[in-house]
């Protein structure tokens, strides 16, 4: 028999008006008596009917698209006010929520508009950032009409190398994520980095109220609140009518604007805002290539043990408005392929074209173009590479390719068939998946006789471990063994330094000037 049913919280028990149910994920079913007696309709008037009959026309689109989607998406979303059609005539509003059942099977649950508030179970754990990104845009797209902002919450207490004890830093991450959930539509919450969050709010999401909240976790673990403090931005989500790849763009440029990562200058208001962002800065780098003002500025890469050259980072450069700075601190330049691609090649050009300008044993040195990975899996990059070297008559061996945030080894996949075409051609590579060492791979094989590097916060976890050293140690050995340099760059501070010396790693890039 079907019937109201009951959902226990804690302490709280939220009771459905109603339930739809469907079968091939749109078509009704059956319903509940409740919903007979209340919207007035009967058996034969549901079965088998599609769902969006009971929907104004307006709704049908965005309708339709919320049930073509992951259930397991937005099936911790309350839908608020959403209008059911009575048999009578007019609408009434429910809010609604959606659980699949199983194969092309759903329920549809509806309750008084409101009452479903702080009454619904948290998630146990949050979302890595992709997962996060489709969650916005199956929301945006979805019937949900209530106001939908972008919240995004940093704790620095959080990260590796903060006073905090792990203890208490677990402590504290285990409120801030609970906090966070209560307050994010769906309770769903992305992971933008290792102590930053995203999270979609309605209009009730306030930032000097969540400042005071803040301070009551601290004041509960017995933290000192001047260290457990958050950054925070709000954004409203004003554009509900995007394609996947403009909003996945928007979102990612709005994570890099808050984290600091990107500099725009402009601070982050609405997601209308954001894309007229990108469009600006995407026309100044294109103005700068376009007027031949970019250059290659090189970094020497020294052996710190016998004071030599080993080689040069590359860095491509451009002219934006007066400033002189690398395209990806105005843009995240890897969700821009195009632009990547015209940008690395009119560079790599540039740098050969001055290569082989230069005496013979100031040519014996390598460089290492710094490579957006975007560019790497693209076919016109190889062919725009051939067409260079072959111009001006260059050896591979002396024109490597640094690459950052290339996938783990494990995963396989286009960007590690492309570092091997590199390799192929004879060009020297230079990743930074140095906990990769511990696979037995032959991908690796492609890094042979060139560079690997150690990024600072994995030095910084490592160091931290209580044999996190002898750890560090031997992957360094194990690269050295399959003939690859490990190397250190853009450390932030003087310790850190020293203890890649202690470790071992005797390779470093010098300061960026």
């Amino acid at each position: 028999m079907i019937g109201r049913s009951f959902i226990r919280r804690g302490n709280l028990v939220e009771k459905e008006e109603f339930s739809l149910f469907l079968v091939k994920n749109s078509l009704i079913d059956k319903a509940d008596p409740r919903f007979k007696s209340l919207m007035k309709w009967q058996d034969v008037d549901l079965f088998r009917r599609p769902l969006s009959f009971l929907f104004p026309a307006d709704a049908h689109g965005r309708l339709d698209k919320l049930l073509e989607c992951d259930d397991a998406l937005l099936e911790g979303v309350v839908f608020p006010r959403v209008p059911l059609r009575l048999k009578t005539g007019g609408f009434i509003n429910f809010d609604m929520k959606m659980k699949r059942l199983g194969y092309a099977e759903r329920r549809l649950d509806f309750f008084r508009p409101g009452k479903h508030e702080g009454s619904f179970e948290v998630a146990d754990t949050s979302t890595d950032l992709y997962s996060f990104f489709n969650f916005v845009e199956g929301l945006l797209n979805s019937p949900y009409e209530g106001e939908i902002g972008l919240a995004m919450v940093s704790v620095d207490a959080l990260r590796e190398g903060s006073t905090l004890s792990d203890t208490a830093k677990y402590a504290a991450r285990q409120e801030i994520e609970k906090g966070l959930k209560a307050r994010a539509i769906g309770a769903t919450l992305g992971i933008m980095d290792e102590a930053s969050y995203g999270l979609l709010v309605d209009g009730t999401f306030d930032e000097k109220a969540y400042a005071t909240e803040m301070l009551a976790v601290a004041a509960s673990l017995k933290i000192d609140p001047a260290v457990l403090t958050a950054k925070t931005a709000r954004m409203n989500m004003d554009n509900r009518t995007l394609d996947t790849a403009e909003l996945q763009r928007a979102l990612a440029h709005s994570r890099a604007i808050f984290l600091g990562e990107v500099d725009t200058g402009q601070p982050l208001t609405c997601l209308s805002g954001v894309l007229d962002g990108i469009q600006h800065n995407r026309k100044l780098i294109e103005q700068a290539l376009s007027k031949y003002e970019y250059r290659v500025s090189p970094r020497v890469i020294l052996d710190t043990v016998k004071s030599t050259s080993l080689a040069h980072l590359q860095q491509g450069k451009i002219n934006l408005e007066g400033k002189i700075c690398q395209p990806d601190e105005i843009l995240v330049m890897a969700d821009h392929p195009d632009l990547c691609l015209v940008h690395d090649l009119a560079q790599l050009d540039d740098l050969i074209r001055m290569r082989v300008r230069k005496k013979q044993i100031e040519r014996e040195v390598p460089d290492y173009y710094e490579l957006c990975r975007s560019t790497l899996i693209q076919e016109g990059f190889f062919e725009g590479l051939a067409k260079i070297m072959e111009k001006y008559n260059e050896r591979p061996v002396f024109v490597g390719f640094r690459i950052k945030g290339v996938p783990p080894v494990k995963r396989g996949g286009i960007h590690w068939h492309a570092l091997g075409r590199l390799a192929d051609l004879g060009h020297p590579l230079w990743i930074d998946r140095f906990g990769d060492a511990v696979l037995e791979t032959e991908a690796l094989g492609c890094v042979r006789g060139g560079y690997v590097e150690i990024q600072p916060n994995l030095m910084r976890k490592l160091a931290g471990h209580f044999d996190g050293k002898d750890l560090m140690e031997k992957l360094v050995e194990t690269w050295r063994y399959r003939d690859v340099g490990v190397l250190s760059c853009d450390l932030p501070d003087y310790d850190m330094k020293v203890l890649a010396q202690e470790m071992g790693i005797h390779i470093a890039v010098e300061d960026a000037t």
